[in-house]
């Protein structure tokens, strides 16, 4: 576990900052150009790399973790870096560096979001401790987010792009010096040179191994409605915030940090009930309250936008934040400890490229449904066709699946 909480703790100095910065970058953007198609954009690339997560996995397993973790920390330096020199001598072009950062980091996390997710099961030395490593990832990467969303609100305070690159920058080379004191995982034996034909190859195998488990399968058309009605509603949320309540300064950041404080509070209360966890009633429970919250997000706003509203919505993401915590950890537990570690990597990445392969659609569309349509009108529709979707999974052919995986929590 040594190894894994020194990798844990770098991964919340590349992440503290990294997640501040592109939250500030959303609020910038929008704040410089009054324009959601540039926040849309951003979020459009940043999903289209997590529809490459498949690639991304298959990488990952064909390398130490700890070896690929270190380059890909040392690549994201060298472009903050260079936006940095950039904006030294342009300062004008302040957006288009900002956005520039955003993208690169995207790029990197094609890679990197699949490694972070993969990398427990290969630095552990009994499988008995898998699921409390990943509660320790978890509560790391909550509380790396709730802290970020604070450091992001100083970033939006002091309104300076520049500052913000030299404070990321500084982070993302500790984060990359911290690895340097663990001794690197192995190569798995099958590592070898990267291949397109074997990337495509493996991409099939990895849409093979989902097809072979039963849960995912089911969760899919699910998944794919409910990840695009949520980040249509995520990308609205700087424009809810400055338009719907405008004269509260603080919903925007309140959002943020309450969504991540229930991330936190979620990974906590699982640490404490996962001796006793039964996925037949976790998982669908959790999945329809979180829709159910941003439901009440959108007709609470709808009906009034007083002081009472805007705690309403934010107390309703930190709920939001408590459900999609235990859900995910749950879940994707199941789905790690369904794969022998050797493949882990890539399961994961076609678990993640198959529930996103909608993301881009909705981080696209965010723009012109948010034109067409009232806010908070938009968030409730979107949030009751989340609700719909979400108790489809109380169904009995759901929770038989469900109770089948249950054992492999009693093992």
């Amino acid at each position: 576990m040594r190894r894994l909480k020194t990798a844990v703790l770098s991964d919340f100095l590349n992440d503290l900052p990294l997640g501040a910065f592109i939250t500030y970058a959303y609020w910038y953007a929008y704040q410089q150009t009054h324009n959601q198609g540039i926040v849309s954009m951003l979020g459009t690339i940043a999903m289209v790399a997590l529809l490459l997560a498949i690639f991304g996995g298959y990488i990952s397993d064909k390398h130490s973790k700890i070896k690929l973790m270190r380059f890909l920390i040392l690549m994201r330096f060298i472009f903050i870096a260079l936006g940095t020199l950039f904006l030294v001598f342009k300062p004008e072009m302040s957006v288009a560096v900002v956005c520039f950062v955003v993208i690169a980091s995207s790029v990197i996390n094609i890679i990197y979001n699949p490694l972070t997710e993969a990398f427990a099961p290969a630095l552990i030395d009994d499988d008995k401790e898998l699921i409390k490593a990943n509660s320790w990832v978890s509560l790391a990467n909550n509380i790396a987010t709730i802290v970020s969303s604070g450091v992001a609100t100083i970033f939006v305070t002091i309104n300076q792009p520049l500052i913000s690159l030299i404070i990321l920058l500084v982070s993302v080379m500790i984060s990359y010096i911290l690895l340097g004191f663990i001794k690197p995982d192995p190569a798995p034996a099958h590592a070898g040179k990267i291949k397109v034909k074997e990337i495509l190859d493996n991409f099939i195998d990895g849409i093979k191994l989902v097809g072979h488990n039963k849960l995912i399968m089911l969760m899919i058309p699910i998944a794919l409605i409910v990840n695009f009605c949520f980040y249509v509603i995520w990308l609205l949320m700087p424009k809810f915030a400055i338009t719907v309540f405008d004269q509260y300064w603080f919903v925007y950041n309140g959002i943020d940090i309450a969504y991540t404080v229930g991330g936190i509070i979620g990974a906590l209360i699982f640490y404490k009930i996962r001796d006793n966890i039964d996925s037949a009633i976790v998982c669908p429970a959790c999945l329809s309250l979180q829709a159910v919250c941003l439901a009440v997000v959108g007709i609470s706003s709808l009906l009034t936008r007083s002081l009472v509203s805007a705690i309403i919505c934010i107390v309703c993401w930190l709920a939001y934040g408590i459900f999609n915590s235990i859900f995910s950890i749950v879940y994707f537990s199941v789905v790690q400890m369904s794969s022998s570690k050797d493949n882990t990597g890539l399961m994961i990445g076609a678990v993640m490229t198959i529930f996103s392969i909608i993301n881009p659609i909705a981080t696209a569309m965010s723009d012109p449904l948010g034109n067409m349509i009232q806010l908070p009108l938009l968030i409730f529709i979107l949030g009751v066709v989340m609700v719909l979707v979400s108790v489809m999974t109380f169904m009995p052919i759901y929770q038989r699946i469900f109770k089948k995986y249950d054992k492999l929590y009693s093992k």
